[in-house]
């Protein structure tokens, strides 16, 4: 009698599970249908090209951009997008870290118990100075 009583019960998984199934189905071709959408529009595309096109277009950043500048970005990719001098964030910041200039931002901050918001202004006052110091 106790598998008779317990048959409903498997029943309903079987019903739940076959309609969490269905729904799972339609969310990942709704999912694929909104990819390609997106990639047709050109929007997923374009994030990823847009900045270095940009800076493919534009030559080196100047003082009035520093503001792209992000805790993820090694400082070798900062002297790039600036076209600073290879040491002179390293001077400048008394950077003495032998991992330097492949180190992040973040882990500048971390490694000085500073925040990323601090360090990045660092990062930015530091290229503003350099370029300023050139002004004159």
């Amino acid at each position: 009698m106790e598998s008779k009583k317990r048959q409903p019960h498997g029943r309903y998984i079987t019903i739940a599970l076959i309609c969490l199934g269905v729904l799972l189905a339609i969310l990942v071709a709704l999912f694929v249908r909104e990819y390609f959408v997106l990639r047709h529009a050109n929007i997923i595309n374009r994030r990823g090209l847009s900045f270095p096109a940009f800076i493919q277009k534009h030559g080196p950043l100047n003082a009035s951009e520093v503001g792209v500048i992000r805790p993820w970005m090694t400082f070798d990719y900062i002297n790039r997008l600036f076209a600073l001098p290879k040491d002179y964030l390293k001077d400048q910041l008394d950077i003495s870290d032998p991992h330097y200039p492949n180190d992040t931002i973040g882990n500048y901050s971390s490694a000085n118990k500073i925040t990323d918001v601090a360090a990045v202004a660092d990062v930015q006052n530091a290229i503003i100075n350099y370029f300023n110091k050139d002004a004159f």
